[in-house]
């Protein structure tokens, strides 16, 4: 059997998921070069020149990871851009699927949304902001943003 781009499906791992949602995904980006159960592609979210957008099938955890190396693009604005979504791909049972992040991830969101419920208290207190604290609180919500896929 064959993905729609041409490539053998690969045999289900143990657990009997199948490398099916990766070939949707591979089969959907342009100018893909792709080595097994890792890809890379023009990013869809944004006008690439280059090939910025890893893609990644990990069998040990049935997951499949993509990546923009150029403009940090969310996964959920590059499956949308090839007129996808995480529900076409995760699960099978129809539930929602959340992206899960990492702990250094998961511990870097918490820090900002802590900076970030602060700074209205900071403000009613009448603390003056230098630079660098707005530098602080943009990258804040860049952090925040990102883990809630909102770009």
């Amino acid at each position: 059997m064959r993905s729609s781009a041409g490539y053998p499906l690969s045999p289900c791992n143990a657990r009997g998921k199948c490398m099916a949602d990766y070939e949707l995904i591979c089969s959907k980006m342009s100018q893909l070069r792709r080595k097994g159960n890792k890809a890379m592609a023009l990013c869809p979210a944004h006008d690439d020149k280059s090939h910025s957008l890893s893609i990644l099938y990990r069998e040990a955890d049935d997951r499949v990871l993509l990546h923009c190396f150029a403009q940090d693009c969310s996964a959920e604005s590059i499956l949308k851009a090839v007129g996808l979504a995480w529900r076409d791909i995760y699960p099978q049972d129809g539930s929602p699927y959340t992206p899960k992040l990492s702990k250094h991830t998961r511990e870097q969101v918490k820090s900002a949304e802590w900076l970030l419920e602060l700074v209205p208290v900071w403000s009613r207190e009448g603390v003056a902001f230098t630079d660098k604290d707005r530098a602080d609180i943009y990258e804040a919500q860049r952090i925040v943003n990102g883990a809630r896929g909102i770009k």
